[in-house]
C-alpha cells in the first residue's frame, strides 16, 4: 500500500508540519497525512488529508490516500464510497483499484475484490503491490485479447488465443512472444483518460522524495553487501581493500557528521517558523519587528528558505503598510517577495504582494491580485480572505468588506487581526452599526486583551459615543504598554486630545493633538480625528480645513467625504462647495454609490429636490441594491409630503437589508415611526416601531428613549403587567444613559428613572 510504513523522527514530523502549516494549499500534506498514518494518529491524518483533498480537487491519490486513513480504521464502507468516486473518474488507477479489491475482499465480496485486483493488474503489470496481492488470493490476470490480425493472409490453421477454452494449442506451453503478450496488450487497451501516476511507495526512494523535497529525512550511509576477496589474493588486492575501507569509514563519518548537522538545522528551521508564526500572530508592532528577526535568522540559516522570504516579506509589509516605518523596511519587503516567487507560490507572498501594491498607490492592481488568486478554492484561506476583506475596506467598498472579513473570521475565529479589521469596519459604516462594531471590538480584545489596533479602534468609537472616561482608559493601556509603533502612538495622543477637548481642557488637548502630528505628519487619520473633534465642538469651518488635508493625504478614503461633506453642510452656503468637493471626488475615488448618496444629500441641502432625487436614484442604481440610499430618498419624499412614497421606500430598505440586517436598517424604522407619529398614528403602534429599531441596533440612542419614555407613560396601572413593564422601561432608559450621554434627553430620562425606583 502507499505511503511509508515506518514513523519518522520528531525533527522529520516538526519539518513536515510546519511545511503544511505555512502553506495549507502545498502537497505537504501527503507525507505528513502519511507520517500521521504510520504512527497511528488517525484524527490528525484525517484532518489533513480531508484538508489536501479539499486543495488539490483533480488529485486521485489524495482521494486513495483518504480512503486509506478509513480502511485502516475499519471503516471499509466510508473507505469504498471515496474510492468509487475516485474510479468513477479513474478508473484505471491501479492505486485506487488495489485498495478497493484489498477491502472488497476483506469484507467478503470475492467477485468485486477480483475485479478490481485485475483492473490494478491490467494498468499496473509489474507493479510489486499487485503482484503480491494477486498471488496473495490467488488471482490470475484477465487474460490478453486475442492479437491483431496480420497484415496480410497466412496459410495454416489458425491459432487460437492463450484464453480460448478449446483447441489444440490450449494446452501448449507458453512462447517467448506470448510472455510478452501482456505488455502489448495493456498498451493497445490503455484508456484514452490519462491515467494519474502512482502514488509513492514505501523504502528507500520515498524517504529519498521526503528528503529532497521538505529536508525531513535522516541522511544515512547506503551500503550494501559486499563479496570477500577471492583466496589468494595478492598483497596489492589487500592493501587497496584495506585503502577502500579507511575511505569507506572516514566517509562514513563525515556523513554522520553531515546527517547531525542537517538534522540541527532542520530543527532549528522549524523552531524559527513555529516563533514566527506566533508572532505574526500577535498582530502587533513589536510582534512584526521581532518576526522580521526570526525571518532572518531563517534564512541564515537556510537562504533558500520559502517560508523565510514568504513570512519577512510579509511582516515589512506590514510593518510598512500599518506602522509607516520607511522606505528600507519596504525595500526588503519587494526583495525578499522577489526572492520568495523565484522559490515558489506562498500564502504569505500573495499578502504581501498585494500590501505592498496598496502601500505603493497601486491599490486596484492588489485587490485585481488577490481576487484572482482566490478564484482557487484551494487558496481562499483565512489569512488571503482577511486580506482582501481590508483592502475592500480600504478601497471603500464596505459591503464586500464585511463580506470577505467575515467569511475568514468563520475560517480563522482565533484570528486577532480579522477580528479588528471586521469591528473597524463596521465602524467606518457609522451610525446604526456601533453596537456590531463593539460586538467585534470585545471579541479581539477577548483575543488578545492589549491588541493596540483593538484599544485604539474601540477608543475612536468611545469617544464617538460620549463615554470619555472609557476612551481614555484605552488610550492610557496603549500609551503605557511599550508594544505601539509611533503611528499608533500619534492616533492615540489625537484621541486623548479629543477627549480633553470634551472634558474643557483645551490647553492640554491642543498640546496631545500637537505632539500626535509631530509623530506622524504623513497620516491623514489626525487630521480627520481633530476636524471630526472640531466638528462635535461646532466649529464646522475650522472642521472643514483639517478634513480637507485629509482628504489631499488619500483621496480615496469614503470615510473622509463622508465628514467633509457634513462639516461643509455645517457651514454657511456650504452646500455649493460640497457639491463641488464630490464631483472631483467621483473623479478621485471613482464611482462610487456612497459617494452618490453624499451628493443627493448636498443636492437636498441646497433645495435642488430634483437632483437629489437623481443622485439617491442613481445611488441605488451603483449599489445593486444600497437600501441606506433608499432611506435618505424616503426621507426626502417625507420633506416633499409625499408619505406613500416614503413608506414605500422604508419597506424596501427593509426588504433590502435582509431578516438578518442590522444597523442602518434601525434608521429605517425610526423613520417610520417618525412618520406614523406625525400622521396620529397610536402610541402602541409607534412604540412597536420603536421596538423594531432597538431589536436592529442595540445602541440606538433614539430607539432606547422612545422605548423606554413611551414604555413608561404606558405603564400607569398598578397590576402586575404594569409593574413589569415599568422595570423594562426603566431598564432600557438605564442602557440610555450609559451609551448616550451626551443626547438631548438625558436630563429627562434621569427624572423618569428616579421617578421609578421611588
Amino acid at each position: 500500500m502507499p505511503g511509508p510504513k515506518r514513523q519518522l523522527t520528531a525533527a522529520e514530523l516538526a519539518s513536515l508540519e510546519h511545511a503544511f502549516a505555512a502553506d495549507p494549499a502545498s502537497d505537504a500534506f501527503r507525507p505528513l497525512a502519511e507520517a500521521y498514518l504510520a504512527a497511528g494518529r488517525f484524527m490528525e491524518a484525517m484532518v489533513v488529508c480531508k484538508k489536501g483533498v479539499k486543495g488539490h480537487p483533480d488529485d486521485p491519490a489524495a482521494k486513495v490516500l483518504l480512503a486509506q486513513v478509513y480502511a485502516d480504521q475499519g471503516k471499509d464502507k466510508k473507505a469504498l464510497e471515496e474510492l468509487a468516486l475516485v474510479l468513477t473518474a479513474f478508473p484505471n488507477y491501479a492505486a485506487g483499484n488495489l485498495l478497493s479489491a484489498t477491502l472488497h475482499l476483506r469484507g467478503g465480496g470475492r467477485a468485486e475484490g477480483e475485479a478490481a485486483l485485475r483492473r490494478a493488474a491490467e494498468a499496473a503489470p509489474s507493479d510489486p503491490d499487485v503482484l503480491a496481492a494477486l498471488q496473495k488470493h490467488g488471482v490470475t490476470p484477465a487474460p490478453p485479447p486475442p492479437p491483431p490480425p496480420p497484415a496480410t493472409a497466412t496459410a495454416g490453421p489458425p491459432v487460437l488465443s492463450r484464453g480460448s477454452p478449446t483447441g489444440p494449442t490450449a494446452a501448449a506451453p507458453r512462447t517467448a512472444s506470448s510472455m510478452s503478450q501482456p505488455a502489448a496488450r495493456a498498451k493497445a487497451s490503455a484508456s484514452p483518460i490519462p491515467t494519474p501516476p502512482p502514488m509513492p511507495r514505501a523504502g528507500d526512494a520515498y524517504a529519498q522524495q521526503l528528503a529532497e523535497k521538505y529536508g525531513t529525512q535522516t541522511w544515512g550511509l547506503n551500503t550494501s553487501g559486499a563479496t570477500s576477496p577471492r583466496r589468494g589474493a595478492t598483497r596489492t588486492t589487500v592493501l587497496a581493500t584495506i585503502g577502500l575501507a579507511v575511505v569507506l569509514v572516514v566517509s562514513l563519518v563525515a556523513w554522520q557528521l553531515f546527517a547531525r548537522a542537517h538534522r540541527q538545522q532542520v530543527e532549528a528551521i522549524a523552531g524559527l517558523i513555529k516563533e514566527t508564526q506566533e508572532l505574526v500572530g500577535r498582530d502587533s508592532f513589536g510582534a512584526y519587528r521581532g518576526a522580521a528577526e526570526k525571518c532572518q535568522a531563517i534564512l541564515k540559516e537556510d537562504p533558500a528558505s520559502l517560508a523565510g522570504h514568504a513570512f519577512l516579506s510579509y511582516v515589512d509589509a506590514l510593518r510598512f503598510l500599518d506602522h509607516a516605518e520607511g522606505d528600507a523596511v519596504k525595500g526588503e519587503a519587494i526583495l525578499n517577495l522577489e526572492a520568495g516567487r523565484k522559490l515558489g507560490n506562498h500564502s504569505h507572498l500573495i499578502a504581501a504582494e498585494a500590501y505592498l501594491k496598496a502601500a505603493t498607490g497601486d491599490l486596484p492592481g492588489g485587490l485585481a491580485g488577490l481576487k484572482a488568486e482566490l478564484e482557487d478554492p484551494a487558496r481562499q484561506t483565512g489569512l488571503l480572505s482577511g486580506a482582501m476583506g481590508t483592502l475592500l475596506m480600504t478601497s471603500g467598498d464596505l459591503e464586500g468588506a464585511r463580506d470577505w472579513l467575515a467569511r475568514a473570521q468563520k475560517l480563522n475565529p482565533n484570528d486577532v487581526r480579522i477580528a479588528q479589521q471586521l469591528a473597524e469596519q463596521h465602524r467606518r459604516r457609522g451610525e446604526g452599526y456601533e453596537q456590531q462594531a463593539e460586538n467585534a471590538y470585545q471579541l479581539a480584545l477577548r483575543l488578545q486583551k492589549d491588541h493596540v489596533p483593538s484599544l485604539l479602534g474601540r477608543a475612536m468609537l468611545l469617544l464617538e459615543r460620549g463615554l470619555y472616561d472609557q476612551a481614555a482608559q484605552h488610550v492610557q493601556q496603549v500609551l503605557a504598554g511599550g508594544d505601539a509603533s509611533p503611528r499608533q502612538q500619534a492616533l492615540a495622543y489625537a484621541v486623548r486630545g479629543s477627549v480633553l477637548f470634551a472634558k474643557g481642557k483645551a490647553t492640554e488637548g491642543t498640546a496631545d493633538e500637537k505632539k500626535a502630528l509631530e509623530l506622524d505628519p504623513q497620516s491623514p487619520d489626525l487630521p480627520w480625528l481633530i476636524g471630526r473633534r472640531q466638528l462635535r465642538d461646532g466649529e464646522a469651518a475650522a472642521a472643514v480645513t483639517s478634513i480637507q488635508r485629509a482628504v489631499n493625504g488619500d483621496g480615496k478614503r469614503l470615510a473622509f467625504y463622508v465628514d467633509l461633506n457634513r462639516a461643509l453642510l455645517a457651514t454657511p452656503d456650504g452646500s455649493k462647495k460640497a457639491i463641488d468637493v464630490l464631483q472631483k471626488a467621483t473623479t478621485r475615488a471613482g464611482d462610487h454609490p456612497r459617494i452618490a448618496l453624499l451628493l443627493g444629500d448636498a443636492y437636498r441641502a441646497r433645495g435642488d429636490t430634483d437632483r437629489a432625487r437623481g443622485q439617491y436614484e442613481r445611488s441605488i442604481q451603483l449599489g445593486k441594491p444600497y437600501p441606506d440610499a433608499r432611506v435618505a430618498l424616503a426621507r426626502l419624499h417625507r420633506e416633499l409630503k409625499n408619505v406613500p412614497a416614503a413608506l414605500a421606500e422604508l419597506d424596501l430598505a427593509i426588504t433590502e437589508y435582509g431578516q438578518g440586517g442590522a444597523g442602518s436598517a434601525a434608521q429605517a424604522y425610526l423613520e417610520m415611526a417618525d412618520i406614523e407619529r406625525s400622521r396620529g398614528a397610536k402610541a402602541d403602534q409607534v412604540f412597536a416601531l420603536y421596538v423594531k429599531a432597538l431589536d436592529k441596533d442595540p445602541a440606538s440612542c433614539e430607539a432606547l428613549w422612545n422605548t423606554g419614555k413611551l414604555g413608561s407613560d404606558a405603564a400607569r396601572g398598578r397590576d402586575e403587567e404594569s409593574a413589569k413593564a415599568r422595570d423594562t422601561a426603566r431598564i432600557r432608559l438605564e442602557r440610555f444613559l450609559q451609551v448616550c450621554p451626551r443626547d438631548v434627553n438625558v436630563t429627562a430620562a434621569k427624572a423618569i428613572v428616579d421617578a421609578s425606583r421611588r
